[in-house]
């Protein structure tokens, strides 16, 4: 009975520092945090307006760092990853940019000497702020948003939050609509997160009990 049990208890802690190992492989045994995650977005019908270029202009919140301009393709997102980076977003009429004026850079194209069409441009009201953490448990790896225009006036563009894809560190996605503009959905936690945390705390209960169990044995013995 002895040996039963020193080998019930040797191969429960084995399993709790297994599952300790594992969990913290995948940084789920911690508490919920933030970790950092990749953020870029995306315009799923610019298509559909042939006779406008759509614009995405990156600033920085540290106004000593360069900005930047991007021609938005679609379907094809635009990173916005570099420090406390957010984006604005204008729509220009086709006829009004010379073909010598875009140029290919590293991420698309660009429109030369950009700030000299801010007459010309139709501004989004809303900025582009990216996500820039993420609470670990999620395991999430990188968030794209999909955006849809719903109009091109002459003074302002109509932009609305349609889809967000979710991208985890196992590489599987998950993707959901907006049903409000103002709030992003939330992934589900999968089986494997929860897994991560269920089977530590399964660990320690059933050492527990095995500990309780030879100590209740032994002091009956004593006390025999």
């Amino acid at each position: 009975m002895s040996y039963w049990k020193n080998t019930c208890l040797v191969l429960l802690l084995s399993l709790f520092f297994v599952s300790i190992t594992l969990s913290s492989a995948s940084s789920d045994v911690l508490p919920p945090e933030e970790s950092p995650v990749s953020y870029c977005f995306q315009i799923n019908n610019i298509n559909k307006y042939l006779n406008y270029l759509l614009i995405a202009q990156v600033k920085s919140q540290n106004p000593n760092l360069p900005g930047y301009n991007r021609i938005l393709k679609q379907n094809k997102c635009l990173d916005l990853n570099g420090y406390r980076e957010y984006s604005e977003i204008f729509a220009i009429r086709k006829n009004q940019v010379k073909p010598q004026e875009i140029v290919k850079v590293e991420q698309g194209e660009e429109i030369k000497n950009f700030n000299n069409k801010k007459s010309l441009l139709i501004p989004v009201k809303d900025i582009i702020n990216p996500v820039r953490t993420f609470d670990d448990k999620y395991s999430v790896n990188k968030i794209a948003d999909v955006l849809e225009i719903t109009a091109i006036k002459p003074k302002s563009v109509d932009l609305k939050y349609k889809q967000v894809i979710y991208t985890f560190k196992n590489g599987k996605t998950q993707t959901y609509t907006y049903s409000s503009q103002n709030n992003r959905p939330t992934p589900s936690i999968g089986t494997s997160n929860i897994l991560n945390f269920v089977l530590p705390g399964l660990s320690i209960f059933g050492i527990l009990l095995v500990w309780k169990k030879v100590r209740h044995q032994s002091t009956f013995k004593n006390n025999k």
